[in-house]
């Protein structure tokens, strides 16, 4: 008979498993310490919940050294305490983990360790810290304090230390790795420069709620917005969606407690409550004729056959995604019509994508499920969107001559940030409208950000 713990990690670890994890390195009990002087702060707070929201996803045995603190960051499941907070997020990711709490937990019992802050044990495999927008990851203690103030690279610091703990139970090396999704920059030149909060894009179109979208507004919700965001996604959440999607929990994909007993609730509902957004349960093709009227900005992050095409062609001035690959890379997408290629000639329509929102490679076992993927994947191609946002319009991604920009997560010391450039291509004009068709569609109703176009 299976039991229940099985059943569960049978379903929800089908795309772990197809990215390439191993079911006996997935039970490895990983550990993650946070010190008291970070647990204070609210830095401290996003990169730990992050953590742990990321952790939960895909390890099953987990420990957890956690000082007492009143909760000062945004928390998946809201309550008044933080330790708490990361018991609670763990929990509702995944019902039948095996958690092991305490101050006097042994790290040496564990495969692998991190360590948040300088009040933590120096036996850890790898450390955290942030300094304003810049996130790193070292094997060595840090003595310093971490910035007490900092968001983006609290936020950074957590997505490089999901994946080095994933990495690290597969008996993977881990080296130092630093960047600042701001800047765009990774290494030794990676900057500090950090933007608190919120978003302020006016309204927003996201077209599609999986697992990029969900990591988008996992990171929207502690930066706040302003203006109304739109989510548009016709799909209900499936236990497996549990392993890459940050805004998703067991009870949403109708396995509360473990065993699925409940019906799920959409996707778009899922990703719409962390900020606020409305939430439309159906496909774009029958949601658009309905709601002709345009937004600011319009981010495509769903496939679909002939989706992006159908974006290209609303005559926005900017279309901006992000996606993941079957290559462990995270990666931004900028699309200024004739300057840029447009969405569907970047990433074309195809039965097996290799380049697709939160998707890497599918198995010929499952050839209509391509969407596998792990959460850091995921969350990192959501906070460089983020980021982007929170600056725009003069945010890096689109001032430069690049337009397509890789973060390499494998963390093996070589090259962590590739910066890529497509040119226009006389195709787009089959994807989209002429520059003198847009104009008009953007003086019949102009939007904030119409003079990109010009």
């Amino acid at each position: 008979m299976t039991s229940r713990r099985d059943a569960f990690y049978a379903e929800r670890d089908r795309r772990t498993l197809q990215y390439g994890g191993v079911d006996d390195a997935l039970e490895l009990p990983v550990l993650i310490v946070v010190g008291a002087d970070v647990a204070a702060t609210r830095a401290g707070q996003i990169a730990a919940l992050a953590l742990v929201n990321m952790v939960a996803r895909v390890h099953r045995r987990i420990g957890l050294v956690v000082p007492d603190a009143p909760l000062l960051a945004h928390s998946l499941i809201p309550v008044p305490d933080f330790p708490i907070g990361m018991i609670s997020t763990a929990r509702a990711i995944n019902p039948v983990l095996d958690l092991y709490l305490g101050s006097d937990i042994d790290a040496q019992s564990f495969v692998a360790s991190i360590g948040l802050g300088a009040d933590v044990p120096t036996n850890l495999d790898v450390y955290l810290d942030w300094h304003g927008g810049r996130g790193s990851i070292s094997d060595a203690w840090l003595p310093g304090e971490s910035d007490p103030d900092s968001v983006f690279g609290a936020a950074t610091a957590a997505v490089l230390g999901s994946a080095a703990l994933f990495r690290l139970s597969h008996g993977q090396p881990v080296y130092h790795a630093r960047f600042n999704p701001l800047e765009l920059i990774d290494g030794d030149a990676a900057g500090t420069r950090d933007y608190p909060g919120p978003i302020d894009v006016g309204d927003v179109l996201v077209v599609g709620a999986g697992a990029v979208a969900a990591g988008l507004m996992y990171w929207v919700s502690e930066l706040g917005v302003h203006g109304t965001w739109d989510i548009v996604d016709g799909d209900f959440a499936e236990l497996h969606n549990t392993n890459r999607c940050l805004t998703m929990t067991a009870e949403d994909a109708g396995w509360p407690g473990g065993t699925r007993t409940t019906k799920s609730i959409s996707k778009a509902a899922s990703v719409a409550r962390m900020a606020g957004g409305r939430a439309s349960v159906e496909w774009y093709q029958q949601w658009q004729p309905d709601h002709q009227e345009r937004h600011d900005l319009v981010l495509p992050l769903a496939n679909g056959p002939d989706l992006r095409t159908l974006i290209a062609q609303r005559g926005e001035p900017v279309l901006l995604h992000a996606t993941t690959s079957g290559n462990w890379t995270a990666e931004l997408h900028r699309h200024r019509p004739d300057r840029d290629d447009c969405p569907s000639c970047r990433i074309p329509d195809t039965a097996r994508p290799q380049l697709a929102c939160a998707t890497g490679p599918a198995v010929v076992e499952e050839p209509d499920s391509p969407d596998a993927a792990l959460p850091f994947l995921s969350a990192a191609a959501g906070l460089m969107l983020a980021a982007t946002l929170a600056d725009f319009p003069d945010a890096t991604a689109m001032t430069q001559s690049s337009n397509h920009w890789r973060l390499d997560l494998t963390l093996t010391g070589k090259l962590l940030w590739l910066p890529l450039q497509h040119p226009p291509l006389e195709g787009c004009r089959q994807h989209i409208q002429s520059g003198h068709i847009r104009h008009q569609v953007q003086g019949a109703e102009p939007r904030r950000w119409d003079h990109l176009d010009r």
